[in-house]
């Protein structure tokens, strides 16, 4: 009887011992099995600096700071040389062409450093080549401001061209170019810097139907009101 007893209590232990291994294994495959992530990648923009050797403008030691990100936008900064004081700061999507030429900076100062006023003071022109058309160019206007030191953007000058700088009538001439048009702008400057008049030619094409309508228009400004204004229209009938 004590024989038979004990079968029965060893084949007890056995059976708990082998329905325990199972969830045994299964737990410590859960609680020791991490879970991996692929490692996050940190995106570092492709970044090529310039900077130029000083020189001088208005009084001033200057230089300039371009950067040219992923090959596509280009921020522009001007500096002051002594005390590092930011005196000018652009943006632009469309790198210049002559963007790796060793006498990049002498180009840029050759062809943007002008005085556009006629304040005595030397302004900036930052020209913006698309590539494409010219109606996409763009020549952004900075006029220094000799109280604080520094420039500052002037939309009523911006265009896609400067024509001309007439500095013995105080006179800048800009232009644009449109899908169906073109303008001309003259304008006027007193002996501060400041605008005091400003004559605007248009030539333009509407089309209404199948009729081509040609304008003409001219406007005369004076300290921000129009003093006149005339329009000339002619039609051309396609047949």
């Amino acid at each position: 009887m004590k024989t038979i007893t004990l079968l029965i209590f060893v084949c007890f232990i056995l059976v708990s011992c082998n329905n325990k291994t199972p969830n045994n294994t299964l737990m410590n495959e859960i609680t020791t099995d991490p879970v991996t992530k692929p490692p996050v990648r940190e995106v570092i923009p492709d970044t090529l600096v310039k900077v130029s050797k000083p020189f001088m403008l208005n009084g001033n030691e200057c230089y300039w700071e371009h950067k040219l990100i992923n090959g596509e936008e280009i921020i522009i900064k001007l500096f002051d040389y002594k005390t590092h004081k930011l005196l000018l700061k652009h943006l632009d999507v469309y790198p210049p062409p002559n963007y790796n030429k060793n006498n990049y900076f002498d180009e840029i100062n050759k062809e943007s450093l002008e005085d556009v006023n006629f304040d005595s003071y030397t302004d900036i022109l930052l020209k913006s080549y698309s590539g494409n058309m010219t109606m996409n160019d763009r020549v952004y206007v900075y006029l220094f401001q000799h109280k604080e030191g520094i420039y500052i953007s002037s939309d009523d000058l911006e265009a896609n061209r400067i024509e001309r700088i007439d500095k013995k009538n105080r006179k800048l001439i800009t232009s644009n170019e449109y899908r169906y048009g073109t303008d001309s702008i003259i304008h006027h400057f007193d002996k501060a810097g400041k605008i005091k008049s400003t004559d605007q030619f248009s030539h333009y094409r509407i089309l209404e139907d199948t009729t081509w309508i040609d304008y003409k228009t001219y406007r005369k400004i004076v300290n921000g009101k129009t003093v006149n204004e005339r329009t000339q229209s002619d039609t051309i009938k396609w047949e």
